[in-house]
């Protein structure tokens, strides 16, 4: 298994956080669990943290998860906001197909970005420069 689901109670934000070797198999145990978890919560705000993860998928995996996550009740209504190393976005291609498919996905390399990103009150405001 590599990730780790966490909520934090004082700013309301789950964090997926994923180290590692990630298969598809944990992109969806991942993503099932926090609609399980924390699917209730209007707004759901997700930090999704893919910096120290080995992402072996192939491109069409990526794809299948993208599409799969945008369609998860109790994930679709979410604002995710991927955090990735400058120099690699393991997530581009789930991030893209998903939000092809309508999900509210930002993608940052700074944490401070995206945590304000998250509290943030407009989710349509996407900073300059994230």
């Amino acid at each position: 298994m590599g990730f780790q689901i966490r909520f934090n109670p004082l700013t309301r934000t789950v964090s997926a956080i994923f180290f590692d070797r990630v298969v598809l198999a944990d992109k969806i145990a991942a993503a099932r669990q926090v609609a399980e978890k924390y699917g209730h919560l209007h707004p759901l705000s997700l930090l999704v943290d893919v910096r120290n993860a080995d992402i072996v998928m192939t491109i069409e995996e990526r794809q299948q998860f993208g599409t799969f996550a945008a369609h998860l009740p109790g994930l679709s209504h979410a604002r995710i906001a991927v955090l990735h190393a400058a120099d690699r976005n393991a997530n581009v291609v789930i991030n893209s197909t998903a939000q092809a498919e309508g999900m509210h996905i930002v993608e940052f390399v700074s944490e401070q970005a995206a945590l304000n990103w998250l509290s943030s009150i407009d989710a349509s405001d996407v900073p300059t420069g994230h």
